[in-house]
């Protein structure tokens, strides 16, 4: 549905009057506090006609006229946004196709397309403290969101109840995997950073049905979030305040689907993933599915700003969700509605249910181009604090005395040492970067690169399963050290470069890797032709 947000509020609508009377005149013994003050006069809405014994009908929502808005790119004022291409070929391709969803994959930074938006995928408290003091700590605004396992209960303890924690900025998106944490107790599971930035009402997190999913912050991770912004709430606010729908406005939760569907104006994949067991090892759906989710606050958020500051008068910001203050349609004018509790997000449109239960192996492939999964950052048990006072020992050793005798010294087990093979191309990797200030190539591409042309006895498998105790995606680390071999021109000997080509979907390859499939002398087949 358009919002018109330039129009008059004191018009009419729908042959009904609604409008904002002229401010009151403030008198020597009759003071506001508030400087002006409005009345709003509602439109009559129908009853019941008694002598006829029939009542008007109450039509909870409409049908939706077709609205031509839906054809243009939607307002953004970020600095990461849909291209005008991109966004046209989305709208193009074959409704309920992969291609035609919205997602965080379509975004492109100002340093041009190959500027994307960085996913994060952390598997430890340590990779998630590094993670959030690195990029997150001075944002303030950002999406949020969370995941847990469908069948979860209360006594299932807290990793089941809170299995991933998703916070999304304009340029990076990160997904906390706490059902993975080395250990059960709270300070295991809680990165100090993510506490204090939850609990920072001067940083605003926005999302849909957030206040549930932040009780459950609240009773699984005692993290006591604030600076809470529901979606549904400002959502409701602009559009109704633009239509002069006034009795409408109020605190009844509209789907993240559907809010994406009308402000950014391509439809939010729901598959089947979206009720799988998100405690065990995300695969690359699952990522896109989490980091999509979050990254719809950024936008959103930002689209319904702009139209909020467009209406005439404006109504001001809808309070923290954790406040339970009424909305308010102008200073000191709120509108009295139903709290909506902890209510957990709404069902998606109907359309959104008869999509397809899963994305294609292209569109995965393209997705997995922007994740960073960390694995330098993973020792097998990772300290939490440990006091600065001689002798103390870390939280994690105490959490593994159990039943042992509490004389017997206990020491934490050491990380694993590195394959000296990943210690060698990550020196590499590290002294490229120091004498090349312009590379372009992330740290793991080289990383990944150096150990694939040093050593040309291992596999695609071989260094995927080195890489990380949990191996890799073969096509990750295709995606790897193509990158490399494309952003720095990197030497690659030819029958070996036709190999890693050759793990990937062919429009991959002349879409992206072109100039590297030429330089390889890699040959199209007969459907690329």
């Amino acid at each position: 549905m358009s919002f018109d947000a330039d129009q008059d509020v004191s018009a009419g609508a729908e042959g009904h009057n609604t409008t904002i009377a002229e401010p009151a005149t403030s008198s020597p013994d009759k003071q506001s506090g508030l400087g002006e003050t409005y009345e709003i006069k509602y439109p009559e809405l129908p009853v019941e006609n008694s002598q006829q014994g029939e009542a008007q009908p109450k039509v909870e929502t409409e049908p939706e006229p077709e609205d031509p808005e839906q054809n243009e790119l939607p307002i953004s004022t970020t600095n990461f946004k849909i291209s005008e291409e991109i966004f046209r070929a989305a709208k193009e391709a074959d409704a309920g196709s992969s291609d035609s969803f919205w997602s965080h994959t379509l975004y492109r930074g100002p340093d041009g397309p190959e500027h994307k938006v960085k996913v994060h995928y952390c598997k430890s408290k340590l990779t998630t403290e590094r993670v959030l003091n690195q990029y997150f700590m001075d944002e303030k605004i950002l999406g949020f969101d969370i995941e847990w396992k469908t069948e979860a209960t209360k006594n299932s303890g807290s990793k089941k109840n809170v299995s991933l924690v998703q916070l999304a900025s304009e340029k990076r998106i990160a997904l906390f995997h706490i059902s993975l944490f080395a250990g059960d107790k709270l300070e295991d599971l809680v990165a100090p950073s993510l506490k204090k930035i939850m609990e920072d009402p001067s940083i605003t997190k926005t999302g849909v049905a957030i206040k549930a999913d932040c009780t459950r912050l609240r009773k699984y991770l005692d993290i006591h979030a604030r600076g809470l912004l529901e979606l549904s709430h400002l959502y409701k606010l602009v559009k109704y305040s633009a239509s002069k729908d006034y009795k409408l406005i109020n605190k009844m939760l509209v789907s993240l689907a559907q809010q994406v569907k009308e402000l950014l104006h391509l439809p939010l994949f729901k598959g089947e993933v979206r009720g799988s067991d998100w405690s065990q090892p995300l695969v690359m759906e699952q990522i896109v599915y989490a980091a999509s989710d979050s990254y719809a606050g950024i936008h959103l958020f930002d689209a319904l700003e702009q139209k909020r500051k467009r209406l005439v008068p404006m109504p001001p910001m809808p309070y923290h969700a954790e406040l339970n203050k009424p909305i308010r349609i102008a200073e000191g004018v709120e509108i009295a509605s139903d709290e909506e509790g902890d209510a957990e997000e709404p069902e998606p449109p109907a359309e959104s249910r008869k999509q397809p239960t899963k994305l294609s192996p292209t569109y995965l492939a393209r997705a997995s181009e922007s994740l960073e999964v960390d694995p330098d950052f993973e020792p097998t048990i990772e300290p939490t604090s440990v006091s600065s006072a001689a002798g103390t020992e870390s939280k994690s050793m105490k959490a593994t005395k159990g039943a042992r005798s509490s004389t017997k010294p206990v020491t934490a087990t050491p990380a694993l040492p590195k394959n000296p093979l990943i210690v060698a191309a990550a020196t590499q990797a590290e002294s490229y970067r120091d004498t090349h200030h312009q590379n372009r190539a992330a740290p793991s591409s080289l990383r990944c690169y150096f150990l694939w042309h040093h050593n040309p006895t291992l596999s695609i498998s071989d260094i995927a399963a080195l890489l990380r105790e949990v191996p890799l995606q073969q096509m990750t680390v295709a995606n790897y050290i193509a990158d490399a071999v494309k952003f720095e021109r990197l030497p690659i000997e030819k029958e070996r470069m036709r190999e890693v080509l050759g793990m990937m979907p062919s429009d991959v390859i002349w879409r992206r890797y072109k100039a590297v499939a030429k330089e390889c002398e890699f040959e199209k087949g007969a459907d690329d032709a």
